[in-house]
């Protein structure tokens, strides 16, 4: 191995032991699920952090996954061991839709694993997979927020499975609170949606749905849609 993995290992290493001290030894408790030679404890929830742990009982293989937030955002964080004296290893971190880093270990021979690219992503919980067993189907809608922005509050909400996206901005200006949502739907299906709104003021913006504007606009708060209509639409 070289130095370059010794060091994430070692970094890895550390971070485990201090994220999944409490969380692990919960799971002794949890409930259990049994699927052929496959075992599995939890989810178990315990200070903020969700965690499953998956043993197989012919060969004591097994594959832990941590999922939880850290300043508002999601990630997930797997850990697999093989049958004993395999060699084989894998640790992967998850951050939704921005990034994933780790590195699988089979036999000795060490793959990275990095991607920034949403599309690249392998599954979080591919270490359930080399453990013989089905992940969850996607993740549906991954929100990440809300963030503070200069007194502005910034939400970012994504489809996983198309990669449609709605983003939801609140603020006040000079004194009138406002909302502005942008939404934008799978690549290729040429649909968005631009809506600002001044509660119990006004709303405007503009539906396109294939090429085909529709305004939006009303001075009717009777007829005022929901400000984030966008969320609703992936």
């Amino acid at each position: 191995m070289s130095s370059s993995h010794r060091r994430t290992a070692g970094i890895v290493g550390f971070t485990l032991g201090a994220l999944l001290a409490s969380p692990v030894i919960a799971l002794l408790t949890g409930p259990l699920a049994r699927a052929d030679d496959l075992v599995t404890i939890g989810p178990y929830t315990t200070d903020g952090y969700t965690d499953t742990l998956t043993y197989d009982t012919d060969t004591s293989a097994f594959d832990n996954l941590v999922a939880g937030s850290y300043d508002s955002y999601p990630y997930d964080l797997d850990i697999y061991s093989g049958a004993p004296g395999s060699g084989d290893s894998e640790v992967l971190f998850t951050i939704p839709l921005l990034f994933q880093g780790g590195f699988e270990d089979v036999d000795g021979t060490i793959t990275p694993i990095s991607s920034f690219d949403a599309a690249d992503f392998v599954s979080s919980d591919i270490g359930l997979v080399d453990l013989g067993g089905a992940v969850a189907p996607g993740e549906g809608v991954v929100t990440i927020g809300p963030f503070t922005l200069d007194g502005d509050t910034d939400t970012l909400s994504v489809n996983t499975d198309t990669f449609a996206l709605d983003n939801f901005l609140t603020g006040t200006y000079d004194s009138s609170p406002f909302d502005l949502d942008i939404y934008s739907g799978a690549p290729g299906s040429d649909t968005s949606e631009l809506l600002f709104t001044v509660p119990s003021l006004f709303q405007f913006g503009v539906d396109d749905v294939d090429g085909t504007l529709t305004p939006l606009y009303s001075f009717d708060p009777a007829d005022f849609i929901s400000p984030d209509v966008g969320l609703g639409s992936i």
